[in-house]
Order: structure tokens, then sequence, then C-alpha cells
């Protein structure tokens, strides 16, 4: 890439970020569109977050990309919410509107469009089961809940952040069947009657190899088991483990691959070249 005084920057603000594919999928992206944008990883911890938002603004990058942890905490820190983002008070995604910071939110519908390439899905007959209560997870719990999902289980440690989630959903699904649980409580009974079991978490990503807190040995054939991170390996104990099992499993790539693709749409305008991003995080 040829670094001019003419290359714009776009960045993706996180911590940790050292693992991101985004900047090798993104800067592939741009190369093929002929565009002269930069993308680059920016490790920003939590304290640091409304400055370095607002620096985006000052040192005029076109956008940024969010990502753990720090997705619910920059909804508050754009100058307004789009789609999305203003519904599930997530943000993955800010353009800079000509010196307004805009927060958009992609993810949802990275999840639904990285699933229909592995699974076909009937959501109005079927449950799901989601693990976590971060900005992905609220993102994720929308999007199922617009395909029409029968019904939606969210597990977390922290019972009071999904039920913030459960409030949410339900200000425009008031007719979703939609429950909270926590871990610690028995959930084999609903992990089995759910052919969706989705880790929205962290677990499993690099440096954190660890498993969700569900029943593993209870999953089948006629599990889809997600796991939203994705590391160098493109496995997760979570998936390796399910698909001993014998369920379908979809890794964290296909999200990563839709909803990037989705955010330079915002960024730019244009369609980007899906086959060449796809290359790019999974060469």
């Amino acid at each position: 890439m040829k670094i001019t005084g003419n290359t714009k920057l776009i960045g993706i603000l996180g911590n940790p970020i050292s693992h991101t594919l985004s900047p090798r999928m993104q800067n592939a992206a741009f190369e093929a569109m002929g565009l002269e944008i930069c993308y680059v990883p920016l490790e920003v911890a939590a304290t640091d977050l409304e400055d370095a938002i607002h620096g985006l603004k000052a040192m005029r990058f076109l956008g940024a990309n969010i990502t753990i942890p720090h997705k619910v905490q920059a909804a508050q820190l754009v100058d307004r919410l789009e789609g999305a983002a203003a519904v599930t008070g997530a943000v993955n995604t800010i353009v800079n509107d000509s010196g307004s910071l805009v927060g958009h939110n992609t993810d949802g519908t990275g999840f639904i469009r990285s699933l229909e390439e592995v699974a076909r899905i009937n959501f109005a007959a079927e449950a799901a089961l989601l693990i976590g209560a971060g900005g992905a997870a609220r993102s994720i719990a929308f999007a199922l809940a617009e395909e029409g999902i029968n019904r939606l289980t969210i597990i977390n440690r922290t019972r009071a952040h999904a039920e913030e989630i459960k409030s949410l959903v339900l200000v425009n699904f008031p007719d979703l069947s939609i429950m909270v649980r926590t871990p610690e409580e028995d959930n084999e009974e609903l992990l089995m009657g759910s052919k969706l079991v989705i880790n929205a978490t962290s677990a499993g990503l690099e440096g954190n190899l660890k498993m969700p807190p569900v029943a593993v040995d209870r999953l089948t054939k006629d599990h889809v088991v997600c796991d939203i991170v994705y590391t160098q390996s493109k496995e997760t104990p979570f998936l390796v483990a399910a698909r001993g099992k014998g369920a379908s499993t979809l890794g964290g790539l296909g999200m990563l691959l839709h909803q990037g693709a989705a955010a330079i749409q915002l960024w730019t305008g244009f369609e980007p070249p899906i086959d060449v991003m796809r290359g790019a995080i999974e060469s």
C-alpha cells in the first residue's frame, strides 16, 4: 500500500486488538476498490475511549470500527446513533459525517448473513440460546428478533445485563418469547430445545481459550453452534467440542466478513469485493 499525504484513515478501536484480522481484510478491499484508504488497529483502554473517539474527529478519520469491549460505551460517545445502533445502544461502526460522528451497528446483519451461508433456518419455528450480554450479543438478539425467531434465551453471568437486552428487544418485539438465565441455573432442557446456540462472549479468544457455560455433551447433530470470536487457528474449544457431537458449526470469520463489508458501504457508499475480503482472512 502506498501511503501519501492524501491517504485517508479508518481505525479499529479495541482492547485487546493484536488478534484482529480486520486490517488485513479491509485494506485488501480498499486496494481492490482503488481507494486511497488505510485501515489501522488502535489499542485503546476503556478509560481512554472518549479521548480516542473525539480524536477521530480531530484527525479527520473517515471513521472507525469498534470491537471488544467498547461497543456499548462507544454508543454514548458519538454525536448520534442510526439504525440498529439506535435501538441496541451498541456501536461497531462510526462514520465521520463532515465532523459529526455517527454510530452504526453492522454486527447483526453480519451474523445473519454468515449464518445463511452455512444453514437454512426456519426462524419462526426455532429457538435460539444466546450466551453473553455485551455489545455483539445485543446486536445478535435484535437480528434474531427481526428474523422472527420463535423463542430466545439469553444466558449471562450478570443477570441485570441480560435483562437490559430483554427489555430493549421487547420494546420493539413485544410478542417475542424471551427468557433470561444465569450459568448457575439448570439450562440443559433449554439447550436441548434450541436449534441455534450462539457464544457471544470472549471465551475462546486467543489467550482466553475457555468454554462458554453450556453442557456441550447435550449437543447433537440437530444443533447449529456459532462462536462469534475467531482465532488464528480458526477454531475455538466450543466449536471443536460441538463438532465432536455432530453439530453444524459456524466460526466468527463469516460474521467478521459480512459486518466489515457493511461497514465499508457506510464509509464509502460503494459495494465492497466480498471474495477479495474473504480470501484475505482465510489465507
